[in-house]
């Protein structure tokens, strides 16, 4: 239904059209006619509308005793908006449960809802999460963008050789390969590219996951759900008599279910990839350790590990050149002469005017990323392969850095250098390397 609707305040809002929430049509109904006339109405458009503009991710909404503060979340970064006071915040927060057909009235217990809104002929996704704290209460709208996910290794920023790699992991016929990052770095992204790198149009691949926990679906791939109190040994077995080509298992967590992917790994003699949580690819294999995987099983098991962080990318519609110096250039490892020239965000003050007044005037912000910079975000991938370099590390006893720089000097490409290749290629600036790998 059309966010327009007659307002006594002088306030234009967007032609947003939103579908609320609920568990039938007529609930449906219900819910988009409580919020028209409801006075937080035009505060919650506004406030999607500016996040919809922003591509924004998540808004984050804290309601305390006298304030309701706003936090929008772009490209994994926060950022501060100016704050409600708390009745304004009141009357916006019971149009937002509304219209995700959540109860108003509850403050107390977390409640979970749904709905979707579109603007200037984009539709937009939203998932409500309310929830206590002990200030008061917390909201997140999680906010589904329509722009394309990246579908491939390739096009999330990974290079050719990279690429040749992994796929080389899925041209083997049995043995473990690890997918891992940390939650907030693309991991459900990068599960997604690792299970479109094999040859998935002639193989049978399969995805074995718990019932009601599904990923995105990725073409010619199946998803296989099972109960949870099936147990997920039972439920392998039972997928292995159909003799998939490779069985994809998600957030892998427990030593139970290792063993179990490495017994059947054994016996049937197939592909099986594993979604795990790692700071780094090395540091992928360590937490394999410290499940409780002997060093002699993840040896004879693992085939190559593919781990993935993510930096912003620069926006091209607005990003400036700059001529990098001497200085920067030896830090960086790079010849001077090499790359001529390096970018960074636009900077508006580079640009300022004094008006006729005195007062400075900034030029208006970039129509594609709304003046931040960035736009979308770019990944620095590692990838292990399980070679006799990796065999000496696993049966060396030496700590994880020890190991980290053994591994970088045999030629294992690291995050650093994958930055420093993306910032000569002008994808992305220094300073956001520097963020995301605290350097």
């Amino acid at each position: 239904m059309a966010a327009k609707q007659e307002l006594e305040e002088p306030v234009e809002l967007p032609p947003m059209t939103l579908k609320p929430g609920g568990s039938t049509p007529a609930a449906q109904w219900v819910n988009g006619e409580k919020i028209l006339s409801a006075p937080g109405y035009p505060t919650l458009v506004l406030i999607l509308a500016d996040a919809f503009a922003n591509w924004v991710q998540t808004i984050a909404l804290d309601f305390t005793a006298h304030h309701a503060t706003i936090r929008f979340q772009i490209d994994g970064i926060w950022r501060d908006m100016p704050p409600m006071d708390r009745q304004t915040g009141d009357y916006m927060l019971v149009v937002l449960k509304q219209l995700a057909d959540l109860d108003f009235r509850e403050r107390d217990e977390r409640q979970d809802g749904s709905f979707t809104a579109e603007l200037f002929l984009k539709k937009y996704k939203c998932k409500v999460r309310c929830q206590p704290v002990p200030t008061g209460e917390r909201v997140a709208i999680n906010i589904e963008l329509p722009r394309p996910s990246p579908e491939d290794l390739a096009t999330m920023g990974m290079r050719p050789k990279a690429v040749e790699m992994v796929r080389s992991f899925f041209r083997r016929k049995t043995g473990l390969i690890i997918s891992a990052t940390l939650p907030g770095d693309g991991a459900s992204t990068l599960w997604m590219g690792v299970k479109a790198a094999g040859d998935r149009f002639i193989s049978d691949y399969v995805t074995l996951e718990p019932k009601g926990q599904q990923e995105p679906d990725v073409i010619n791939v199946n998803s296989i759900e099972y109960e949870p109190q099936q147990g997920f040994k039972a439920a392998l077995d039972k997928l292995m008599l159909r003799e998939p080509d490779a069985v994809f298992v998600p957030n892998v967590r427990e030593l139970g279910m290792l063993q179990s992917m490495l017994a059947s790994n054994k016996r049937y003699e197939r592909l099986l990839v594993a979604q795990i949580h790692a700071r780094s690819a090395l540091d992928a294999v360590y937490r394999l350790l410290v499940m409780g995987l002997t060093p002699q099983e993840i040896s004879d098991a693992l085939i190559g590990v593919v781990n993935k962080r993510l930096v912003r990318r620069l926006c091209d519609n607005c990003k400036q050149s700059y001529q990098p110096d001497p200085a920067t250039l030896a830090r960086l490892g790079i010849a001077v002469g090499r790359v001529r020239e390096f970018f960074a965000p636009f900077d508006p003050m580079m640009f300022a005017e004094t008006d006729s007044k005195g007062q400075t005037v900034l030029p208006p912000p970039c129509d594609f990323c709304q003046g931040v910079g960035y736009f979308g975000r770019l990944g620095l991938f590692e990838v292990l392969e399980n070679n006799d370099d990796l065999k000496q590390v696993l049966h060396g006893g030496k700590t994880l850095n020890e190991s980290q720089e053994f591994l970088h000097s045999r030629g294992l490409r690291s995050f650093r250098e994958e930055g420093i290749a993306a910032i000569a290629l002008g994808q992305t600036s220094i300073e956001e390397v520097q963020r995301v790998l605290k350097s």
